[in-house]
């Protein structure tokens, strides 16, 4: 009988415990609370005509063409429904973590060290825009960060116009485009 007074209470113990875990889990206790943008990026274009850019960068510029949006083409959207937000493609924020898994994914399958640049030893890390429709669609990639080889900085831009398109931006975002800041590091091992 002392067996069985000590294991019941145990028990009950462990059963109403578990009930209310799995109570608090259910209950989203940040409700009253307003998001910050804490990952939100913000970052200026170059205004191109105040600094000159490198001859480098301008002759990477050229050969890349911009991807042409509906917006670009002028069909009529409703600028009021337009939502953008811009996050860093390493960004630890579970709305988006699953989202920038499948677009790392897409990208990482493709991505290949230039042939060109590894030929000249080239190194560097290049930081790019990719900015990503609603329906999925590469709206454009722009480069923010040169490495200061052409061959590398082309790599980069190439490869994520290469895995587009993208899948869809998922309904919960309430987004009309993504801005994803994308690093690209390109190190050759001794």
């Amino acid at each position: 009988m002392s067996r069985k007074a000590i294991l019941w209470p145990i028990i009950i113990s462990v059963v109403i415990h578990l009930t209310l875990l799995a109570v608090a889990g259910m209950i989203d206790l940040r409700e009253n609370i307003t998001p910050l943008d804490v990952l939100s990026v913000s970052i200026k274009e170059l205004d191109l005509e105040e600094k000159p850019a490198p001859k480098k960068e301008n002759e990477i510029k050229e050969k890349i063409k911009p991807v042409q949006t509906k917006k670009d083409k002028g069909s009529l959207l409703n600028d009021e429904g337009w939502r953008e937000e811009t996050i860093d493609w390493s960004s630890t924020d579970i709305k988006y973590v699953t989202y920038l898994m499948k677009i790392k994914k897409k990208i990482l399958g493709l991505w290949k060290y230039p042939q060109k640049a590894f030929a000249k030893n080239e190194e560097g890390g290049v930081v790019v825009r990719m900015s990503i429709d609603a329906d999925g669609n590469l709206a454009g990639v722009t480069l923010l960060s040169s490495s200061g080889s052409k061959d590398l900085d082309e790599g980069s831009l190439n490869v994520v116009q290469q895995a587009a398109p993208y899948e869809p931006l998922p309904a919960v975002y309430k987004l009309s485009r993504l801005h994803i800041i994308a690093s690209f590091n390109y190190k050759l091992m001794d």
